[in-house]
């Protein structure tokens, strides 16, 4: 049977497992919050920062893999950290206009 979704359309969490996870990366639970306060603040409005948004989490995965993964040579985490900066520069410029496009509307929480 599968499980209902939540009021706001979303499924259920899932169980959590019973053998402790490890803590995730610091950059990825800020990303986390963000993309969270983004969704709060934007509503439907997200889907245009969603990308860039996808992009960073990838660059953050790169820079730091999960488990035992291997670091980038420094010459390529050099790279993934300028692409990285350039992203959410970008990311920032798309979230300022997405916000006033919000206001402006009257989507949004903001």
């Amino acid at each position: 049977m599968r499980p209902l979704p939540t009021r706001d359309g979303r499924a259920p969490s899932a169980p959590q497992p019973s053998t402790p996870q490890p803590p995730r990366p610091r950059a990825l639970a800020l990303l986390d919050v963000l993309e969270r306060q983004v969704d709060a603040d934007l509503g439907t409005l997200r889907e245009g920062v969603q990308p860039l948004l996808d992009e960073v989490r990838l660059g953050l995965v790169a820079l730091d893999p999960p488990g035992e993964g291997m670091l980038p040579s420094p010459q390529d985490q050099e790279k993934l950290r300028a692409k990285l900066t350039s992203t959410l520069e970008e990311a920032e410029d798309v979230l300022e206009a997405l916000q006033l496009a919000a206001r402006t509307s009257g989507q949004g929480s903001g």
